[in-house]
């Protein structure tokens, strides 16, 4: 077998703009290694400034390479950690979550909850220290003002998580821990749990096993070193179900030199977070803004009823980021809203007859569409010229955002191939 170890590329100083918030990337390093993780020779960190870090490939390997190994016993599992809690415990929890209407995430609620026990608690959980102090130890958070500069989707999904948060509060506050006190009225223990929640959302993920649920089990996870790779899509590392004791990561290739296995250029190597056309989700949770390289399809912004089955495919709604082209899907969506049909068989036996003879009427109701965007961020505009980067420190990533949306729903109505009838 390949000899696996960590190449330590940077010992790291940095640290966030609001405050002194090092990350110890040197001993996460040994720690890891340590604690049994198989990592590729050519593997190693990236600085990219601002406390973010990522992994790096130093030169080309063969498609299917693995990457990364990490021992199961290592990763913060939703359903492990629930099972360590008593049946009234556990009640207590959904009940608190099922009273805020968020019972949805309890996964997601008890990795935050062991992350905050890991974080406040000594002994034995002392052990998990080098991967925690190598987490950013403090996230940006938006104020109101600068909630109120975001378009509707974006600003919901701020209000959305703060409201999460309470939730999580309410859930944490019947927790009965004897070396892990949660009091909502402590601001000490808010804030380590706001810092808990933060750390846990821009990192865990779900599980889709599909047909290799005997290999990856289907719960959320928090997984050391695998938290550390950054996003694109599309991404060219995933997880492969080689090893049920493992948390195994493999490449899967780019498009540019893939054949050039003997390359010796630096290859960044992302997964993907999901929700690949959905920037509201990136800027909230993650808090970075998107760009065409990363981001390029745009999620069109047409929210149409559940029943639509072309509207609720998030993933097909979408606009070209860099030429502005409009998907099928979009059409297929709007003409369904205006037809109504009874069946999807009934709509497909007159689709194509439908979008010939009604293409007017539709390029009408996406560019009136187009324009109320376009309308929404222009007042989100007005509303960030009015505020100073004193009070309101995020307002060149939400800028970046706006922008980006701008510019993409600018390319939908100045590209010539979307309004054939309207030329």
């Amino acid at each position: 077998m390949m000899q696996l170890f960590i190449t330590v590329a940077f010992l790291i100083t940095a640290v966030l703009g609001s405050g002194s918030s090092a990350r110890d990337i040197s001993s996460l390093s040994k720690w890891l290694k340590n604690s049994g993780v198989q990592i590729h020779e050519k593997i190693k960190w990236k600085d990219n400034g601002l406390n973010d870090y990522g992994l790096v490939l130093t030169s080309s390997v063969p498609v299917g390479t693995v990457l990364l190994k990490v021992p199961r016993t290592l990763v913060l599992d939703s359903q492990v950690i629930k099972e360590s809690f008593s049946d009234e415990i556990c009640k207590s929890v959904v009940e608190a979550l099922e009273a805020d209407k968020f019972h949805v995430h309890e996964e997601n609620y008890w990795i935050v909850w062991r992350l905050y026990q890991l974080k406040c608690s000594s002994g034995g959980n002392a052990s998990f220290a080098p991967w925690i102090n190598a987490m950013p130890q403090a996230f940006e958070t938006f104020t109101k003002d600068e909630i109120n500069c975001l378009p509707f989707y974006a600003r919901y999904a701020a209000e959305y998580q703060e409201a999460k948060f309470a939730s999580f509060c309410n859930a944490a506050a019947v927790m009965k821990d004897d070396d892990c006190v949660f009091d909502p009225a402590n601001s000490d223990h808010v804030a380590l749990l706001k810092w808990a929640f933060n750390a846990v959302n821009s990192r865990f993920w779900k599980t889709n096993p599909s047909e290799n649920a005997k290999i990856i089990k289907q719960t959320s996870e928090l997984v050391p070193l695998g938290d550390m790779f950054n996003h694109r899509d599309p991404s060219n590392v995933q997880m492969i179900p080689e090893d049920s004791d493992y948390v195994t990561f493999a490449y899967k290739g780019d498009d540019d030199n893939d054949d050039e296995e003997n390359s010796t250029n630096e290859k960044d190597i992302f997964i993907s977070y999901g929700q690949p056309s959905n920037p509201h989700r990136f800027l909230v949770i993650f808090k970075f803004a998107p760009r065409a390289e990363y981001m390029p399809k745009l999620w069109s912004h047409l929210s149409y009823s559940p029943t639509n089955p072309y509207a609720s495919d998030f993933d097909g709604m979408v606009f070209d980021s860099r030429t502005g082209n409009v998907s099928q899907t979009v059409w297929d969506a709007i003409l369904w809203e205006l037809s109504e049909p009874p069946s999807q068989e009934l709509y497909l036996s007159f689709r194509d007859k439908n979008l010939m003879s009604h293409k007017g009427l539709l390029e009408e109701v996406l560019l009136n569409h187009i324009n109320q965007q376009l309308e929404e961020l222009a007042t989100c505009r007005e509303k960030i010229s009015m505020l100073d980067s004193g009070s309101a420190p995020n307002l060149d990533i939400i800028r970046q955002h706006n922008d980006f949306l701008t510019e993409v729903f600018t390319k939908v109505k100045n590209n010539p191939d979307n309004w054939t009838m309207m030329r």
